[in-house]
């Protein structure tokens, strides 16, 4: 199996931990029904399968458009890497009409008639999708779906049927993804998703990336998530959000304060971050905290290699549609670099260093 293979089976996975956007099939999340039919489907047509070529997504039992097909539908995804973990909620009454929150950071996102909304920190603004249906920003059934399918088209993938499953009161048939054992020191990738017996609507889906020297090299090694429908039916219609209190100031630590600059103690060993400090704090002998607005949606990035050029390293990385996080450390501190970006409201950049020798 070529390298340029396993780099496409990698894409499969950081999809969904928004490390990369990529289609790895048609878009087609606007078609289908409520509930999976009954009968037998395409979720259940092969017991075992092995994808081989580009073309081998039917011998898999699995289309992209049956698999995305879910309307009126509430769900759950999660996706971590190196302790992190980032969790959204939503409900979708189809593929313009829908809305989905997360808490750290705090933001909910809406398409209402194919226009985007976000509510974060006291403001409401407009948010421009990634395509047209806002698929990209929903990471509901489709994405994780697209994610699936993309295995169907990566040599040396195996995909099997391995027995039944039933979520949200729907039965379906569980699908395993594993990566071959010959490319075990490059990259190692798991998946399993359940499938409807009925529709070939994908009801739930859990990935992982346990090891490989490419995982290591992109710090995604332990990397994994899931997706799961909690419900079908009964969403309505979802409204546009309505305009809160106006506040500037996000949540910060309860004993941070507004500042002029760098808390007390920071240590000179770690760079002073860039942009506008916006409040800071020592939260101990051993802990400072300093949040920042930036200019540049490259605020962390730009930071995190000005850190490296003074000798950290890079530990973990998660990133998403919403926030990006980030650890290095250079013993004897660690700083945590998290960022979120409002779109027509500029990004907003914490940094907290600590020290753990």
């Amino acid at each position: 199996m070529g390298r340029s293979s396993r780099m496409l089976a990698l894409g499969s996975v950081t999809v969904v931990l928004g490390v990369t956007i990529s289609a790895c099939g048609s878009t087609s999340g606007s078609s289908g029904s409520n509930l999976p039919s009954s009968g037998t489907g395409s979720g259940q047509s092969n017991a075992t399968s092995a994808a081989t070529s580009a073309g081998s997504s039917a011998s898999a039992g699995l289309s992209l458009t049956r698999l995305g097909s879910l309307k009126n539908y509430t769900f759950t995804t999660s996706a971590g890497n190196g302790g992190y973990t980032f969790t959204i909620t939503g409900q979708v009454h189809d593929s313009t009409n829908w809305e989905t929150q997360s808490t750290a950071p705090a933001v909910t996102t809406y398409d209402v008639g194919g226009r985007g909304y976000a509510l974060a920190i006291g403001h409401v603004i407009s948010v421009s999708f990634n395509t047209p249906e806002g698929l990209t920003h929903l990471n509901g059934e489709t994405t994780y779906a697209k994610s699936l399918i993309g295995y169907t088209h990566v040599t040396g993938i195996q995909i099997k049927t391995t027995g039944p499953c039933n979520v949200a009161g729907v039965a379906g048939t569980t699908y395993h993804v594993q990566s071959p054992s010959a490319d075990a020191s490059l990259l190692v990738e798991t998946a399993t998703a359940c499938v409807a017996n009925g529709s070939g609507a994908l009801l739930s889906y859990s990935f992982g990336v346990p090891s490989g020297s490419a995982a290591n090299a992109a710090h995604i090694s332990g990397a994994g998530g899931s997706f799961r429908v909690n419900s079908i039916g009964r969403v309505g219609q979802i409204a546009l959000p309505k305009l809160p209190p106006t506040t500037t100031q996000p949540t910060l630590p309860a004993n941070a304060g507004a500042a002029p600059g760098l808390p007390a103690g920071f240590p000179s060993q770690v760079s002073a971050p860039p942009g506008r400090i916006m409040s800071s704090v020592a939260l101990s002998s051993t802990k400072w905290y300093v949040q920042l607005t930036e200019n540049s949606s490259a605020a962390l990035s730009d930071y995190a290699k000005v850190l490296q050029n003074q000798g950290f390293s890079v530990t973990n990385s998660t990133n998403s549609v919403a926030a990006d996080i980030e650890t290095l450390t250079k013993l004897p501190y660690q700083v945590l670099l998290e960022q979120m970006s409002l779109p027509g409201e500029g990004v907003i950049l914490s940094v907290t260093v600590s020290s753990v020798a």
